[in-house]
């Protein structure tokens, strides 16, 4: 599963029922626009979802918590874009909420699943 450092110690980034109604909430189109965001690496998506899959720690990090690790990390070149893709991959796309979904968008663009496969390799 996907880990992310905050505050200096280091979480597990999983989705609960809290998380799906936040992150589908924040994007027109609900799900699939989420989808359709967290699949091209868009750096604000990957900052909410790093948001959303700390929500089960109960430790009410905020967004600009994450904000802030983020730029610790992208400062340090320990977050780039290959990060962000294989992150938001492991929360998202593999999440079993979403994982149906996904499978079966990618089934219909055979050339957009083999470029997501090789990107995350």
């Amino acid at each position: 599963m996907a880990r992310f450092e905050i505050g200096g110690k280091e979480y597990e980034l999983k989705l609960n029922y809290a998380s799906v109604k936040y992150l589908d909430a924040l994007y027109e189109g609900g799900s699939l626009g989420l989808l359709g965001k967290a699949l091209s690496g868009d750096l604000d998506t990957v900052v909410h979802v790093i948001h959303a899959g700390l929500f089960h720690t109960g430790k009410n990090f905020t967004l600009k918590d994450v904000e802030k690790a983020v730029e610790e990390a992208f400062e340090t070149e320990k977050f780039d874009l290959d990060y962000a893709l294989k992150l938001v991959n492991e929360v998202i796309t593999e999440s079993f909420f979403y994982k149906k979904t996904v499978a079966k968008l990618l089934a219909k663009a055979p050339e957009a699943k083999a470029t997501m496969d090789e990107l995350l390799k």
